[in-house]
């Protein structure tokens, strides 16, 4: 079945659009190299990475869960989760720049440059772990692991697609569930050791055992609240809009709701327990961010990124309604911004704490370009997976009917 042709030129306007925003504002921060200095650039850019990071991440995690659970909500998102794992190669070329300003980013690269005693004594400590050899090996790896799931199951998927029969459908079907289950595992450790490798090591004088679920859990936020935006957008579309409808949107809603306690829950507890403990190599996290402006910062993402989604999402009719939970998913897409900047910038910028132009052109811009190619992916593939013996079942039954 080919992709309808109504929705292939609305998404061909926005990637328009988006591709715009991209080259724009993804010029304007490589403008800012020579402008504002290399030091600047990549701060800026770190946080940009992260933030699309995130989607692609998010969108290989959930594919899987999905094929694992087969929930009657998440056949509406198959093709999303898809298309933004597809965008990993992108992500790859993303964080290619990173490589090269690695000594502005990660003072363990040059320990002897901060004239801190402790920290060279610890990067000498951590030596086996930190270092530039291996840091660059194990991104290899990540991206090996992230891409080499991504193409099995989208192989797989498209071979369901075009599969003759039941049985073969099935048989794609067992191929891909049996995947997400060892793939699960291993995507975890590669994401858990990433959020080490990429964040946490900003601060190579601190650790914390829960860092790569508290990554995790506000990727697949992120993730969420798009798809959020993106199945309202595609509900356009007749056969699409047919199969999503209230409760599939209150399921969406109720996965934001669920993340967005699970991330505060983690980041408060961690706060809890290391504070307790008071020690030395645990408490430095939270000394860098106790004075302004970075108080004020954590206290007004307290506010924005959870108590006051929190309160909209508590009513039923914020979820079920699309338009109030594009309205949700679109600030709360804005604060995951502001709290990546939060868990990076009191590092880098203890001296002079500040925010620069291209903190915010620089999301912007690779945000931009990696909507475009999902973009470009999504309208590649039908909008609803073709022959899946499981989708049928949810259609029949009476919760998976689309009813707005």
């Amino acid at each position: 079945m080919p992709p309808i042709n109504f929705m292939n030129e609305t998404i061909q306007k926005i990637r328009s659009k988006a591709l715009s925003v991209g080259v724009l504002g993804t010029g304007a921060t490589v403008a800012g190299y020579f402008i504002a200095g290399p030091e600047q650039f990549f701060q800026s850019w770190l946080i940009a990475f992260l933030y699309v990071l995130a989607f692609a991440v998010g969108g290989l995690g959930f594919l899987m869960i999905h094929h694992l659970v087969a929930g009657r909500w998440s056949f509406v998102l198959q093709r999303p989760y898809e298309a933004a794992a597809r965008t990993f190669p992108l992500i790859l070329i993303l964080f290619i720049p990173l490589l090269f300003g690695m000594e502005y980013l990660y003072s363990w690269v040059n320990p002897e440059a901060h004239h801190n005693h402790l920290l060279v004594e610890l990067v000498h400590a951590k030596s086996m772990y930190l270092n530039v050899p291996d840091f660059q090996l194990r991104a290899a790896i990540y991206f090996a692991v992230w891409i080499g799931l991504t193409l099995l199951l989208t192989r797989w998927s498209r071979k369901q697609d075009a599969s003759h029969g039941l049985v073969e459908a099935e048989a794609y079907g067992r191929k891909m569930r049996m995947l997400s289950g060892i793939g699960l595992v291993i995507f975890g450790l590669a994401s858990t050791f990433a959020a080490f490798d990429w964040v946490m090591s900003v601060e190579p004088m601190w650790y914390s055992a829960i860092y790569g679920a508290l990554i995790m859990t506000g990727q697949g936020l992120s993730l969420l609240c798009l798809l959020a935006i993106i199945a309202y957008k595609l509900s356009a579309d007749k056969e699409y809009g047919a199969a999503i409808g209230g409760q599939q949107y209150h399921d969406i809603g109720n996965m934001m709701f669920a993340f967005l306690i699970l991330l505060t829950y983690m980041a408060v507890g961690e706060y809890i327990i290391l504070w307790s403990g008071n020690l030395p190599e645990e408490v430095e996290h939270y000394i860098l961010r106790d004075h302004a402006p970075w108080t004020q910062l954590a206290l007004a993402l307290a506010v924005l990124h959870f108590a006051i989604p929190f309160a909209l999402m508590l009513l039923k009719e914020n979820k079920r309604n699309p338009k109030r939970l594009v309205k949700i998913a679109f600030f709360l897409l804005l604060m995951r911004g502001a709290d990546y900047f939060w868990l990076v910038m009191p590092v880098l910028r203890q001296q002079n704490p500040h925010l620069h132009w291209m903190d915010v052109v620089a999301p912007i811009g690779l945000f931009g370009i990696w909507f475009y190619v999902f973009l470009g992916s999504l309208k590649s593939r039908p909008l609803l997976p073709l022959h899946e013996p499981r989708f049928s079942h949810a259609l029949e039954h009476p919760a998976g009917k689309g009813s707005h």
